[in-house]
């Protein structure tokens, strides 16, 4: 009986063993089925045809205002001259290229959604380039530029189209780009575009974050897109942050300010997901929202780095210790906490301007153990969910008790060495 009764148990076992490999392989097959009809569905959705055309053919189709190659984009693509020069060396050299992709738009134009930066500069070589002026939306036809010496070819140094040999010109007008022309489905509302765009872009140096969002921004509102730009050049702003050349390049400067402008929203932290999915959705509400109060959002913004600057100087965002003082160079996680949150405050912190202790503010902050923490490795919405926090305590307290009197035994700071205000 007990022989019998144990073979049952292990037959049973056996069988609730298979069942459940059984069910686990129907599971598997049918996941598996589920994503193959998605990997379907989105390729007819994106789906495209391979042309393959002379430059003198787009150059034909850009004259007939049969081509969008985005002219507002000329604000945010700024190639230096080599990286020009290096894209006309491997035409002529008959270097393969990544496709330009374009999508027919509801005009029936070709609009470019990877390659602007590619077709501007072939075109502004061959003084056939439209774009923007200066300070206003108006296009005018812009010169030719000359060639620098390259790697493969120095005799191209100081070249222009006009100076090349005739049969050289006529070679280069054929030579040959592929072309991949998307469904127009493919294309989408804004913010397929946009991912498309930040997908597609693969030709020369990545685009940085606000590089991208920069585009966005230009194409649906230039006359923001310049007003967040004059922003950044604040001269307080730029003083208190030190940023490096080639952070600049990138337009990190932009970034911070549009940080500055959007971080700055009481709710701000709580609906944060990824932080660069609510910059752009931010900045593109702020592009598009007529009621949208500029002049107040930049009078906080000046207000506030004039008076950081006057205070602290460059030290306003530098990481501090008690031991040793202001240190190192710019600190995101420093910015967070300072400058975003007295901006969240300003009009309080403006009444108490001539008792509020910025300095002790900042070393207090950089007291707490929240800050005393590396923030390397940390995501952005991490670190915001670390250092902003901690701020809003502090300010609360100096707000509440006044610069002029001790922050709260919780919030103490150690004494730091004296330490020289950088300029």
């Amino acid at each position: 009986m007990t022989i019998t009764k144990t073979a049952t148990k292990t037959a049973t076992k056996a069988t609730a063993k298979a069942a459940t490999k059984n069910k686990v392989d129907i599971d598997a097959k049918k996941n598996s089925l589920l994503l193959k009809s998605a990997v379907d569905k989105k390729r007819r959705e994106i789906s495209s045809d391979n042309i393959s055309m002379s430059i003198g053919e787009i150059l034909n189709l850009y004259r007939d205002d049969e081509l969008d190659i985005h002219p507002e984009f000329q604000r945010v693509f700024r190639w230096l001259p080599e990286q020009k020069s290096r894209l006309i060396e491997s035409l002529l050299l008959g270097i393969p290229l990544p496709p330009i992709y374009v999508a027919t738009n509801d005009g029936g134009q070709w609009e470019v959604i990877d390659g602007v930066q590619r077709l501007s500069t072939i075109f502004e070589f061959m003084g056939e380039l439209f774009g923007p002026k200066e300070k206003s939306d108006e296009l005018e036809k812009k010169a030719s530029f000359k060639l620098s010496a390259t790697k493969h070819l120095p005799e191209l140094d100081k070249m222009l189209f006009s100076s090349l040999d005739q049969a050289l010109r006529l070679e280069f007008k054929r030579t040959r780009l592929d072309v991949k022309v998307l469904s127009r489905d493919s294309l989408g509302n804004n913010k397929g575009k946009f991912d498309l765009f930040e997908r597609l872009n693969t030709y020369g140096q990545p685009l940085s974050p606000q590089e991208l969002r920069n585009c966005v921004l230009v194409s649906l509102n230039p006359e923001r897109f310049r007003w967040l730009k004059k922003l950044s050049e604040d001269q307080n702003f730029r003083n208190c942050t030190l940023l490096s050349d080639s952070q600049m390049q990138e337009r990190y400067d932009m970034d911070l300010a549009l940080r500055f402008l959007t971080l700055r929203e009481p709710k701000a932290i709580n609906v944060v997901v990824d932080v660069h999915d609510f910059l752009r959705e931010r900045m593109e509400e702020i592009a598009l929202d007529e009621s949208y109060d500029q002049e107040a959002a930049a009078t906080t913004f000046h207000e506030v780095f004039e008076f950081l600057e006057k205070s602290v100087g460059s030290d306003a965002f530098r990481s501090w210790s008690a031991d040793k003082g202001f240190r190192g160079g710019f600190s995101l996680g420093g910015y967070e906490g300072i400058a975003i949150i007295i901006g969240r405050h300003w009009t309080k912190v403006r009444r108490k301007k001539s008792s509020f202790d910025v300095k002790k503010f900042i070393e207090t902050v950089w007291s707490q153990p929240e800050y005393n923490k590396s923030f390397s490795g940390l995501r952005a919405r991490e670190r915001m969910l670390r250092v902003m926090p901690v701020a809003e305590r502090v300010i609360n307290e100096f707000l509440k008790v006044g610069s002029s009197s001790a922050p709260a035994n919780s919030l103490a700071v150690k004494k730091a060495p004296s330490v020289v205000k950088k300029k």
